[in-house]
Parts: structure tokens; sequence; C-alpha cells
């Protein structure tokens, strides 16, 4: 593991971050551990100074002959004499182990890290350090493992390894904290509450916005520009930076393709060559530029325009992050702007912030998607509407929640993208609002009678970028049409819960996932392996409450006979049917399970033999006389094998072996009867 996986905004160092702290960290010594092991090598680092901050993988004779201290050796100072060197060495130290070192500089500090070889570079450096031993009269070091003897040229390896991985982890994590440091100085500076004061004055609102990417990033040209009254084009507001002079005539139609494609892609758009933007000469000198689009209830309300020739992926993330900010506070001015204006847009927000801590929290998709539909009819005051979820495979819409006065529409029925005015919006990717079906360009078509109004508004579903359905609310109880309020107050309602319905998605796939690990694909109740795992806790509950239960295993006489006749097909439709009988004779407590082929095994918690005989022979007349209903052409019976924990055996092995052992003699007598031991 590399010390910045996971590394929760250097929570060690925020607050200040040297390159010492660092070093000694749990999760850097955690990774030098393991740098160690792997290249079998003594790690340690220093300071400046030459005071230790870290040992890992310590060397077995360094660490012996620092224990001795003889003068002879002059461990360690024969290897801390490098602390000083600012180029990397390949050395070896007075007792002939290979060892390396080399300075780290970060953070306007240094340290060093110095390699010891775990082992000599020949034979002969070994029999002279026996050999200072022996001369100083000192105690031979236990040899316990076999010794490998590395040259230089490996020890470099190790070393320039070692030096490139520290060097890339510290870099990496520089960059990390600088693009940290500098979105906190950014949403630092742009205050929620002093934007809120600003808007009341849009003028200073824009400049407030576009001083702060100012300050941040210095030297920086940048426009804000927002729609026209009349909704035709985009006019600069204000500028800053050395255009300042021309970007005041930049305008852009709302055909523009720049327009055009941040509104389908809903990101920032890069120009090498302006004259896509603009053909009026006196912006030839613009070279380069981004546009960041600013979304107001699913439209493009204004765009930011910097003029740089590059920005680097770490800003264009921070300037993302930012858009996306300033989108958030443009969108809660607005919506504070319709409360002011209009108390029952208050009592709905108040009720939409309600309803979406009500729902957030709810996992089953079914019941969630019905609330959300429940709960956006309450919200617009209306009668009518569904809930459609894309099917990714089949690229369907599918009813997945529905409220109408008739049954023209069903839960989970399924409609192409190009069949409905649902799939005209997925398409689209944006809203439709429609205040009369039959007048209304887009669509042109008679009202149905199901509807009692001609208006209606369909809504897409996004989770992330990604279109998931579409939501279609109509009716309003009073006869009302719906208007560009409701459309906001939904989109906002439905962004709001769009992470519930991931997550509800993810849960769905996950029990799908894990009820497909445990069933059998044929017949769809437990397999093998869950069957193990069943039989494992009852035997974990018999040891605690002393409770036996007993375990049955049946098979059909004569199935192979039955499929060479029928075929494998009726063999396949005649286990499922089997399966089927088992689920609906046994009591709610059993546990049914297939165990391979026509083999069936059923588990009988808390049941004695006694019990467990009379459940089986039961079981056996429910399945042979519906057997004998189903199959007139060839009668079929069943031979039943029992045993009981922990009468019959004291594991799950020998339980399992002890009920073929019954079924067995089962089948052995003639079939069609059941053995116990």
């Amino acid at each position: 593991m590399f010390p910045n996986d996971n590394y929760n905004g250097f929570s060690e160092v925020s607050d200040n971050l040297t390159l010492e702290k660092l070093l000694s960290s749990n999760k850097w010594i955690e990774y030098f551990h393991e740098l160690s092991k792997t290249l079998n090598v003594e790690l340690s680092g220093y300071n400046s100074d030459g005071a230790r901050l870290f040992i890992t993988n310590e060397n077995p004779f360094c660490k012996f002959s620092r224990s001795l201290q003889a003068e002879s050796l002059d461990c360690p100072n024969s290897c801390d004499q490098l602390l000083k060197s600012d180029v990397s060495h390949i050395f070896r130290c007075n007792l002939k182990l290979l060892c390396f070192s080399f300075p780290v500089i970060r953070f306007g500090e240094k340290a060093f890290i110095i390699g010891r070889g775990m082992f000599f570079d020949e034979y002969g450096s070994l029999l002279n350090f026996l050999k200072i031993l022996r001369d100083n009269n000192l105690p031979e070091l236990p040899i316990l493992t076999p010794l490998n003897f590395l040259d230089e040229d490996h020890m470099k390896s190790v070393s320039t390894y070692v030096e490139l991985s520290i060097n890339r982890q510290l870099i990496s994590l520089e960059e990390k904290y600088k693009l940290e440091e500098k979105f906190l100085r950014m949403t630092s500076l742009f205050d929620s509450q002093a934007f809120g004061t600003l808007s009341k004055r849009p003028e200073l609102m824009y400049r407030y916005i576009l001083d702060t990417i100012e300050f941040v990033f210095r030297q920086t040209s940048a426009t804000l520009m927002v729609l026209s009254d009349d909704e035709s084009v985009y006019r600069t507001t204000y500028c800053l930076g050395k255009y300042k002079d021309i970007l005041p005539d930049l305008t852009l139609d709302t055909n523009n393709p720049v327009i055009n494609k941040m509104r389908d892609t809903r990101a920032a758009v890069f120009l090498e060559d302006f004259g896509e933007v603009s053909s009026s000469l006196q912006f030839k000198k613009i070279e380069s530029s981004y546009f960041f689009p600013i979304f107001i209830g699913g439209a493009v309300d204004a765009v930011i325009g910097i003029f740089t020739k590059e920005i680097s992926r770490e800003d264009m993330k921070i300037l993302n992050a930012f858009r996306e900010y300033v989108q958030l506070n443009l969108e809660n001015r607005n919506l504070r702007m319709a409360v002011s204006e209009n108390k029952k847009a208050d009592k709905k927000l108040t009720y939409l912030a309600d309803i979406t801590k009500s729902i957030v929290s709810i996992l089953d998709q079914d019941r969630l998607l019905n609330t959300l539909l429940d709960k956006s009819l309450q919200l617009l005051n209306a009668e009518q509407g569904s809930l459609m979820l894309l099917d990714y495979d089949t690229s369907e819409l599918v009813v997945e929640a529905k409220r109408c006065i008739d049954d023209t529409v069903q839960e989970k029925m399924r409609f192409k993208k190009g069949e409905s005015i649902a799939g005209m919006v997925l398409d689209k990717g944006g809203s439709l609002l429609v205040e009369n079906i039959e007048k209304d360009p887009r669509i042109k078509q008679a009202n149905r009678a199901r509807y009692r109004t001609k208006s209606f508004m369909s809504v897409p579903i996004k989770i992330e970028d990604r279109l998931a359905g579409v939501l279609n609310l109509s009716d309003k109880i009073k006869g009302d049409i719906f208007n560009n309020d409701d459309l906001s107050l939904i989109e906002s309602f439905i962004s709001s819960v769009a992470i519930a319905i991931e997550r509800s998605m993810l849960y769905k796939q996950t029990e799908k996932l894990q009820k497909l690990s445990i069933t059998d694909p044929l017949t769809g109740i437990y397999n093998r392996r869950h069957l193990n795992r069943r039989l494992s806790e009852e035997i974990t509950r018999y040891n605690r409450y002393k409770h036996p239960f007993s375990f049955m295993m049946l098979d059909l006489d004569k199935f192979k006979e039955y499929n060479d006749t029928f075929g494998h097909i009726a063999g396949d439709n005649l286990i499922r049917n089997l399966a089927s009988m088992m689920e609906k004779s046994l009591r709610t407590v059993d546990i049914a399970a297939r165990f391979g082929g026509d083999e069936f095994v059923a588990i009988f918690p808390q049941t004695p033999k006694v019990d467990a005989i009379q459940i089986s022979n039961r079981l056996k007349e429910h399945i042979e006389k519906s057997l004998s209903e189903h199959n007139i052409e060839m009668p079929l019976s069943i031979s039943v094998g029992l045993a009981t924990f922990p009468d019959d055996a004291s594991s799950i092995m020998e339980l399992i072996e002890k009920t073929d052992q019954a079924l067995y003699l089962a089948k052995k007598g003639g079939g069609n009867r059941v053995v116990y031991l």
C-alpha cells in the first residue's frame, strides 16, 4: 500500500506539513516496512540534524554490532557520515555490508534515507566479519538462515527503486495537498452569506465570482456572460484581465455551437481557435479559451469564460468544482427569491426538505419509487403520474410506479424509447413542460380521455450525468396548468433524491446477486452452498440450546427412465415441479435445497426423529399425489432417507453421509419408501 492511498486530507500533517512529520507518520512507516520486506533491506530515515526518524526490518548484523559498541566496528558512525551528502551513494560499511544512501528534499526540508543490505557481497566479507569478532573476543552471531551474497549492481537497482518510489509518492502527495489547499482557499473566499447579500445587486454578484477566480489563479483574463431578458443571447456583464477592453462587446447567441456543446455535454468547452466563437476582428488576439456553463433548472443560465493558453488538469478540477459551487448558490438564490415573492413557495420548499429527508433513507427500490411518485404528486397538487426507469439492456422504459384513474398503464409495462413522449424526453435529456398537448408544436396530438387537463410535465431522472428514467405528472387537482415554478420545484426534488434512487438500485442489484449466489438456477430454491451454511448454523444452535434437528434427502424413482422417455426439457420441468411441491408441503421453518440432479434435501430445525418421520411421510404422500395427477403416462414415486443430529452423526459430513446411506437403503429396497437410521 502506498502512503497516499486513502490518505484522508493529510490528516496527520495538514496543519503544518513538514517532511520530518510526514516520513515519521504511521502511514509512511507502514509503507517503509512493506518496502523493506519486499526488497529484503533495512531502511532507516534521518532528518537534516542526523536524528533518526524511523527504522524498519533491522539488519541482524547491524543490530548485533550496535549492541556490542566495539570501537573497531565503529557502528553506526560509519554510516551516519553520509547524512550530509547531496547525492546518492553505494558504499560498504566497516562490516563490509553493501549499503546505499540518498537525500530527500521536499517542502523546503532535507532528509536522508539509508538502506543496509541483509547479506554480505561475498564470502570473504563474512569471514572478515567473523575475524573481527574473534580478534575482539566478541561473541559470535548465530546464523539461522541461508546466506545470499549480493553484488553492487543489485544494490544499485534496489537503491534506485526505493528512491524513485519515495519521490513519486511525495510528488503525488504534494500535488494533492496543493490542489486541496487551492480549492479550500477558493471556497473560503467565496462566502455563501456574502454572496446572498450581493445577489440583490447582480452586477456585484457577478463581479464577486470573477474576483474570486482572479485572486486564486492570478493574472487571469475572464468574463461572466448572462442570458439576456429575451433569452436570445448571452452578454458580458463583467470582465477582467488583459482583454477587459474588448470583452464587454463579446456576445454568444443561444444557438452558438459553444453553447450547444455545453448544453449537450453539461461540461466545460475548450477552444484553441477563438474564431469558433466570434469572427469579429477585435477578438483575433485571443488565442484560446475555456467556457464553463452554469446551469439553473436544467438550462444554461450563465457562462464563465477564461482566456489563457492552458489550464492544468488539477486547476480544471478546481474550476469545475467552483462552477458547481457557484451554480448551487445561484440556485439557492433563485429559490430564496421565489420564496420571498410567494409564501406558497415557502411552504412547498419546507415540504420539499421534509419529504427529501423521509425519502433518502429508503433502501427498498419499489417502496422508494412509489413514495417518490406520491410525494411528487403531493408537491404539485397533481392527480396522475408515472415513474419509469430505463432498462439499459433493452433500451426500454419500464413503468415502476403509477397513479392513474384506469388500468391503461400497468406497472412493469415496457415502452420503446421512440414510442412515447417519455422516450423523447429521455433522448433529449431535458425536461418537457406542456401547457396544452394539442397545441404544443413538439407534440400536437389529441388529449386522451383518461386525462382531465391538457397540461403535463415529463422530467428526466439523472444520476450524475447518466439518464436513468423519467417522471411524468399530469392533471392538477384544481385544473390549473403546470408552469416553470412547478418545473423548477420538481427538478430540484428529483435532483436531491437522485442519490437515494442510485443507492436503491445498487441495493437491489446486491440483493439479486446475493440471491443468485445461494439459490439453484433451475429451481430457484437454495443450493448446496447455502445448505452447508444452514447446517453449520443448526449445529451451532444445538450446541447452545441442545435441541436436535433432522436432515432428509429424497430423489425420484425411475428419473433416468423418465428423462430417456420424455426428454431433458420435460425432465427439467419435472425437477422444477418437485422443488415447488417441496416448498409448498414443508413447514415455514424448514429449509429445502437442491442437492444435485434429482436429489433434494430438507433441514427440519428443532425436530427429533419421531417428528421428522411423520413430516417425511406426509411430504412423500403430498408429492406422490401431485406426481400422479400430472404424470399419468408414467407413474412416479420418491425415495426418502432420514437422519437426526446428534443421534446419528456428530458432524455435517457424517450427517450427510448417514442420510445418503438411508436413501441408498430406500432405493435398494425397491424405492417408494422412507428409511431412517
